[in-house]
């Protein structure tokens, strides 16, 4: 790691600035390291839910690690997901609403490596009809 020499400089508050450019170094590194998944990072956060508004259906991926299958809750309506789980002293609880209307019947969930995938139809709005006068 590089040090910068700024000890004089009055704007450095007990060498916060060099904590600050090792940090930047550190995660510039982090950020070159090749993924050691084959699962595609839909969003960079911090939130372990992803969603992914396709166009048939929306897929939610949500990580779980420590948690058994028989314990996670999936509960799917119109318009919104909730998905909770309290097992081995780990308690998730995640609540998304979108504003697509899906198919609430559709919905299909996986879990494996503590990895949940929920896939839900959308259901197509209906269009308006066009009338020719007789």
């Amino acid at each position: 790691m590089r040090r910068n020499n700024r000890r004089n400089d009055p704007n450095d508050i007990l060498g916060l600035n060099e904590l600050l450019d090792s940090w930047m170094e550190m995660m510039s590194m982090v950020n070159q390291l090749e993924p050691t998944t084959q699962r595609p990072i839909k969003e960079k956060s911090n939130n372990p839910m992803s969603y992914e508004d396709r166009e048939k259906d929306i897929a939610f991926t949500i990580d779980m690690p420590g948690v058994v299958k028989k314990d996670i809750n999936i509960e799917v309506e119109d318009h919104f997901i909730k998905v909770s789980a309290d097992s081995n002293g780990r308690n998730y609880n995640y609540t998304r609403r979108f504003k697509p209307k899906v198919d609430v019947e559709s919905a299909v969930a996986t879990f494996k490596n503590g990895v949940l995938d929920i896939v839900v139809k959308k259901i197509e709005e209906k269009k308006g009809k066009k009338v020719s006068i007789k």
